[in-house]
């Protein structure tokens, strides 16, 4: 899932997970780009880093810059503190000038409460003895050739 803008001659596109939840890490991509790539007179990187924050209500919970990397994506990773709605303001620059500015709202879910799910340990008990049980029951239907069978045969 993404967030995208086209505005002032560049496509936004913010990349995130699809489900945000509170207390899971989440993923944030920043890319920018010419909106017509074909005709733009931009040459090579459009921006150096992004400056991101995150806020809740006026309530500042992330500022930061991400610098842009020669190789991979520029992003970071996040765990949010609470569900609700949260800010984010994306401000991409080149050499320090501001190249173009965004912001849009993220829902963040519930987080997710572990006690609620099955038990890894117990998973894998009950896993292990529904294959051993689907084994037996293969072997006792499956024909196996007898030797006594196999001896008449050959003495004919």
């Amino acid at each position: 899932i993404s967030y995208e803008e086209s505005k002032g001659g560049y496509k936004i596109d913010i990349g995130h997970d699809q489900f945000v939840s509170a207390d899971q890490p989440s993923r944030f991509d920043f890319l920018l780009y010419p909106t017509d790539i074909a005709t733009s007179s931009v040459q090579g990187d459009i921006f150096s880093d992004v400056w991101v924050t995150i806020t809740q209500d006026k309530k500042l919970f992330f500022a930061g810059g991400i610098a842009k990397p020669s190789f991979g994506s520029t992003g970071f990773t996040y765990v949010f503190p609470k569900e609700g709605t949260y800010t984010i303001s994306a401000r991409y620059e080149k050499n320090g000038d501001t190249v173009i500015t965004t912001e849009f709202p993220l829902q963040v879910l519930k987080a997710v409460d572990a006690s609620q799910g099955i038990n890894p340990v117990i998973l894998y008990v009950l896993l292990s003895f529904a294959g051993l049980i689907i084994g037996m029951a293969i072997g006792l239907f499956i024909p196996r050739k007898s030797k006594v069978k196999e001896e008449t045969k050959d003495n004919k």
